[in-house]
């Protein structure tokens, strides 16, 4: 009986392996970078050399066979649902065009933070095995299918951006920053492990279909106080998750992180995590918390309300760049929230249209800022930027465009994802909510006009000297930069995409 049941189970175990190939290729990479980069830096033979650059292409040569392997797995059923690994992992269009967005915004974000890095001097081959381990978690993350799953893979990603924040060892800003995102960051994983222990406690089960169930079956019988409890554990799982989104008013932890923590590390926190973050929301949330849709509603839209509000009128005050892009950040998780709320196919296909124009966007944004290194200045002020303008007058003009993308002015791809999100929001009869978002978005134009403002007409006191882009951080630049101008006049090469993610 159990040679039989052996063999049973053996065919299932091969194809969960089977599609979870390019995971297993990172895994299998990353080994070998960990024995590869200490046998390497320790041998005196080559005079103990650097190997920061030469392992950043070899991350990004990893990522890039790791995207090649997920679109053409022959085992991947897309755009049907696979369960696998006995209902821990799943594999559908969620999943793969998640796993897409995030290999593309760490490979673009290793591309243009390279001369930073060299620069910085972070001379340690561990940053890049960090950042892989960090990949690793948000591609497992994407693809759980139960709450045991979910909570390792949030762990895995988040260990490796704790030492990611500190990692400039002789900056006290830095060892500060990674502190105050451990500490914030362990509190909030501890309110998910809460809320998912209470939740096991409750349905007895951790899967993400299970559980729908039985909150139907709940819903349909007399067990109010089971329902009520369930409300209780399911907001500490939201609050934990909003933690992680640094949606107001639990972003405390943000602008301080952004700001102390190295500008390539900072990046990949603005760029990448999210789309991770809010796949996840998305299968608890609309499929697993569903039949309490009217209950996690109110404690969203409160939430979406207090970052566009906080995000718009704190940012005004703001003077240093990575502070004020942190506050950005905040205002526009905000509008991620307002399309999340109505739980409706449409405001589910403008959330993920959205995120994937705020990705493009962001890492435009980034690129002109790890980018413009200002010799003898560790932090850069909006003042800065007062020199860009006299010393390169077309990144000038592209930095200014890709600054009106942001606050929504057409005719660029910013202009197109806000429209969308407000008519999905006022379809579902959030007309306050929406009335807030749209007087917050006119109240955030103010500051970032006020940065065209200081890019072309402000002239700086001073002699600033600026080093500019390499030849792959232009490359990223100028394909963003052609996305967010192009995507406004064919939005339908990512709506289509962001359509098929939302169809489970």
């Amino acid at each position: 009986m159990f040679l039989k049941e052996n063999f049973i189970l053996l065919p299932a175990l091969a194809n969960s392996i089977k599609l979870m190939l390019p995971e297993l290729f990172l895994v299998t990479a990353l080994l070998s970078l960990v024995i590869y980069g200490p046998v390497l830096a320790n041998t005196s033979r080559y005079n103990f050399p650097l190997l920061n650059r030469g392992l950043s292409w070899l991350s990004i040569l990893i990522l890039f066979l790791t995207f090649i392997l997920l679109l053409n797995n022959p085992f991947v059923t897309v755009p049907n649902s696979t369960i696998i690994f006995n209902g821990s992992f799943i594999s559908d269009n969620l999943s793969h065009y998640g796993k897409c967005a995030i290999l593309l915004g760490t490979i673009s974000c290793l591309l243009i933070s390279q001369d930073f890095v060299d620069n910085l001097r972070l001379n340690f081959f561990e940053y890049h095995l960090l950042i892989l381990s960090a990949v690793l978690g948000l591609l497992l993350l994407v693809s759980s299918n139960d709450l045991i799953s979910a909570y390792l893979a949030i762990e895995m990603q988040s260990l490796s951006f704790y030492v990611l924040a500190a990692f400039k060892r002789n900056s006290a800003f830095s060892t500060e920053a990674g502190l105050k995102y451990f500490i914030l960051g362990a509190f909030s994983s501890g309110l998910i492990l809460f809320g998912s222990t209470y939740i096991y406690g409750v349905t007895g089960s951790v899967n993400f279909e299970d559980i729908s169930l039985i909150l139907a079956g709940l819903e349909e019988g007399s067990n109010s106080n089971s329902l009520e409890i369930l409300k209780i554990f399911i907001l500490f799982i939201g609050v934990g998750l909003l933690f992680k989104l640094a949606a107001a008013p639990f972003h405390m932890w943000s602008p301080d992180v952004y700001e102390g923590a190295p500008t390539s590390t900072t990046a990949i926190f603005a760029i990448v995590p999210k789309i991770a973050v809010f796949v996840l929301f998305f299968r608890l949330f609309h499929h697993s918390f569903y039949n309490l849709i009217e209950s996690w509603q109110i404690i969203l839209g409160f939430c979406a309300a207090c970052s566009v509000i906080v995000g718009s009128f704190v940012a005004l005050q703001q003077r240093k760049l990575k502070r004020l892009i942190a506050y950005s950040a905040v205002s526009h998780v905000g509008y991620l929230l307002i399309a999340f709320i109505p739980g409706t196919l449409e405001a589910s296909q403008s959330l993920f249209f959205y995120l994937f124009i705020y990705m493009i966007t962001g890492v435009a944004i980034w690129t002109l800022v790890l980018n413009m290194e200002l010799h003898g200045k560790n932090e850069k002020t909006l003042a800065d930027l007062s020199a860009l303008m006299r010393a390169n007058g077309g990144l000038a003009i592209t930095f200014s465009l890709i600054i009106f993308s942001l606050a929504g002015v057409p005719p660029l791809a910013g202009f197109y994802a806000k429209m969308h999100i407000f008519l999905a929001s006022m379809q579902s009869s959030l007309y306050f909510l929406s009335i807030i978002a749209v007087l917050s978005s006119v109240i955030s134009t103010f500051y970032y006009i006020r940065l065209i403002k200081i890019l072309q007409f402000e002239k700086t006191p001073r002699w600033v000297f600026l080093n500019f882009s390499s030849q792959s951080a232009s490359l990223v630049l100028g394909c963003s930069f052609f996305l967010i101008v192009g995507l406004f006049f064919e939005p339908h090469l990512l709506a289509h995409i962001a359509a098929k993610m939302v169809y489970l």
